[in-house]
């Protein structure tokens, strides 16, 4: 039976190149042709004698009758991705759906294997041999990420609220002032660009000796023990373009729906971090708390439309405390112990200025005056990265996100669209989405 693909997404650009590189020039439109002729004949002769001499007549009659036709077929982009995917098929270094029987050698090669001994491909892919470029093709759990879904949310949210003065007057918080402007700005960083992050369900890490190997689920029962322990999930990673979709969005990334992914690798081995907000790691240079922004935005935000802030603790004393912190801090990166004189300093500061804290810019106002005076203390001026670090690290100590506001208790899993991800990333390029 031919596979039936139905397409969620489908690179036409990279399909086309990849199948270019492999087979050179690639037809737009195929042209058959089918002629018929049929062709008859018909003579006659006869003969007649005369006294002197003798007359020969005959008759001939041709009769050709011609007809022809021509189709003219466009290769169509499924067409293409059809040739590309026979092409490739043979070398994916990954492949999804069920594998070849294993020969009973192979399986005696498992169950005797020493730990971190073993590379069957594509059973058991050491993830050392994974290289930009390669193509693989698995089996996932689609899934956009929760920056995008949280935006799409407050997105939405934004509209209806914009269409009714009573329900903006309910939530008119500064928190979800804060929410709605980030989001804007994370909009803007995105520019039609969808990360996703899914679970692969046809294969998982696993950590022996060191090193990461992919093993195909289905023989973690035969694999000696210490493969099943050190098992962890793996994901695969990437960007889409929304206009690409061939389905609506709402439809199939909210939906967590097993499907197939064919796609390219676009860094060697598997990763352990990933950033879903690719120009991040360029404003981190001029904005170093950037990517602690990004990370509180989905519970900030959530919490802000679902209840606002935990009143059972009081905010402003967990706010002096950080900046007292954050003090301390700047001092033991230098490996030096705070002076009592500046010590009163610094409390005089965080005390007259928590209040004031409440929103990114207000935030990053009143840390640079902590950070002027450790600074002229200790005559020592800072990196623009360690001080975002550090800045991080003293408000999550206190359970505060980066805007000053208390972070989501760990025992209301309200607000988090992803719980915390313990595994490994394959970061690759999308080819084709289909099932």
């Amino acid at each position: 039976m031919k596979r039936l693909r139905e397409f969620i997404y489908l690179d036409e650009v990279s399909v086309t190149s990849l199948l270019a590189s492999i087979l050179g020039a690639i037809p737009s439109e195929i042209t058959e042709k089918l002629t018929n002729s049929t062709r008859s004949e018909a003579s006659g002769s006869g003969e007649h004698k005369f006294v002197a001499g003798k007359v020969n007549a005959g008759i001939k009659r041709e009769v050709t009758r011609t007809s022809d036709y021509q189709v003219l077929r466009k290769a169509s982009i499924q067409a293409t991705f059809k040739d590309l995917y026979a092409s490739v098929e043979s070398s994916l270094a990954l492949r999804s759906g069920h594998l070849p029987e294993l020969k009973p050698a192979v399986r005696r090669k498992i169950r005797n294997a020493s730990p971190g001994g073993l590379d069957i491909a594509p059973w058991i892919f050491d993830s050392t041999e994974l290289k930009r470029g390669q193509l693989l093709e698995l089996q996932v759990e689609l899934r956009a990420d929760a920056i995008f879904r949280t935006s799409t949310i407050i997105s939405s949210m934004t509209n209806i609220i914009g269409q009714s003065p009573a329900l903006a007057a309910e939530i008119d918080t500064q928190e979800m002032r804060t929410a709605i402007e980030l989001n804007g700005f994370i909009q803007e960083l995105m520019a039609g660009l969808i990360p996703i992050k899914c679970q692969v369900l046809d294969y998982e890490i696993s950590s022996i000796a060191g090193r990461d190997y992919i093993v195909h689920s289905s023989l973690f029962s035969e694999l000696p023990l210490i493969y099943r322990r050190n098992r962890k999930p793996l994901h695969l990673v990437g960007v889409v373009e929304e206009a690409l979709f061939w389905k609506d969005i709402r439809r199939v990334l909210f939906s967590s729906s097993p499907v197939k992914v064919l796609c390219r690798v676009g860094h060697d081995r598997v990763q352990d971090s990933w950033s879903p907000v690719k120009l991040v790691d360029v404003l981190k240079e001029v904005i170093p708390d950037m990517e602690s922004a990004m990370d509180d935005f989905g519970p900030s935000a959530l919490r802000a439309l679902t209840g606002g802030m935990d009143d059972s603790r009081d905010v402003s004393q967990l706010r002096q405390a950080a900046l007292i912190r954050y003090a301390e801090l700047l001092i033991e990166s230098q490996g030096l112990t705070m002076p009592e004189a500046l010590r009163a300093r610094i409390t005089e500061i965080a005390s007259a200025r928590s209040s004031q804290l409440g929103s990114v810019i207000a935030n990053r106002t009143i840390f640079r005056e902590v950070t002027e005076c450790v600074s002229d203390g200790i005559s020592h001026r800072f990196a623009s990265e360690d001080l975002g670090r550090l800045r991080g690290q003293a408000l999550a100590q206190f359970g505060l996100m980066v805007d000053g506001s208390l972070s989501v208790r760990p025992e209301n899993s309200s607000g988090r669209l992803d719980e915390t991800v313990d595994g490994k990333f394959i970061d690759a390029e999308i080819v084709a989405i289909y099932w």
